[in-house]
């Protein structure tokens, strides 16, 4: 499915310089990107993140997500081993599967310049044809990330400036994830197999950008050239859904599990060794 590069095509028969003139209106493109408050389980107590790209005059109006396409979550994560990719899907659809969850939706402008926005908008399609060619992985590839990772591959001239940035993002990997996974400690324990010999290491906290780290970062971020121009990444924050849901930590953690299954050795062997006093009470 080609959106904006298929547009062009179709639209290659008309003016080309009244269709360039046209797309080098602020308001002929709008770019935002969409954050999904965090689910009440494993997998959406991380949030989600979208682009949503519009063109009014061509009654455009489309979500890019990042998705993982696979039938094992749990054990695909651990192995690395997700098919994933950009997708696409008509905004009132995408959104309106989350009706009822509880889960927050908070829209900002991106704020681009038209040209930074068409090419965002080309690079978004050409991600469509590669299909699934990403392998999911927790702390680089994830929705959150490739978002961050896309629309800075389009800046021209210009750079993303971070301003203060937690330090869970600037700690360990280990660290990075137990916070992300406040809600979802089974995720944890599949993050410290996959990551094992990493857990320790501090990366690049760009790679770390799940959504609502995302989120949280480039509502201070800026865009700067290299003249020392600066100016908000993001504009015009608005809450299209409150986020009533509460996410919890289960009870069952790792811990529990680990905890209940030592108090089932242990009842196993203090049962034995009865039995055997036992028949070597009666024997005598």
């Amino acid at each position: 499915m080609l959106l904006w590069g298929g547009w062009f095509m179709t639209a290659a028969a008309q003016d080309s310089d009244s269709i360039n003139l046209a797309a080098q209106d602020p308001d002929f493109i709008h770019s935002s990107l969409v954050i999904i408050g965090p689910g009440d389980d494993e997998i959406t107590g991380f949030g989600h993140a979208a682009i949503r790209m519009q063109c009014p005059s061509k009654e455009l109006d489309y979500c890019f997500t990042f998705e993982m396409q696979s039938k094992h979550i749990q054990w695909d994560l651990i192995r690395g081993t997700i098919p994933s990719g950009f997708v696409a899907g008509k905004t009132a659809v995408f959104l309106s599967q989350y009706d009822g969850t509880g889960r927050g939706i908070t829209e900002y402008d991106l704020n681009l310049t038209p040209a930074e926005k068409q090419e965002l908008w080309r690079q978004l399609d050409r991600e469509l044809m590669k299909k699934m060619h990403w392998n999911y992985d927790f702390i680089t590839v994830n929705c959150g990330s490739m978002c961050a990772w896309i629309i800075e591959s389009i800046l021209q001239g210009e750079h993303i400036v971070y301003h203060d940035v937690p330090a869970e993002l600037t700690g360990t990997n280990t660290q990075a994830m137990h916070y992300a996974t406040k809600y979802a400690p089974w995720t944890e324990l599949m993050f410290n197999l996959k990551h094992w010999s990493i857990r320790q290491e501090h990366g690049d906290f760009n790679d770390r950008l799940g959504p609502l780290f995302l989120e949280q970062v480039w509502q201070k971020a800026t865009l700067e050239d290299g003249e020392g121009h600066s100016r908000p990444l993001l504009l015009n924050k608005r809450v299209l859904t409150p986020q009533t849901l509460q996410p919890t930590r289960p009870w069952f953690t790792p811990l529990v599990a680990l905890a209940l299954l030592i108090g089932v050795i242990v009842l196993l062997v203090v049962y034995r060794v009865v039995v055997r006093r036992r028949k070597r009470s009666t024997k005598s």
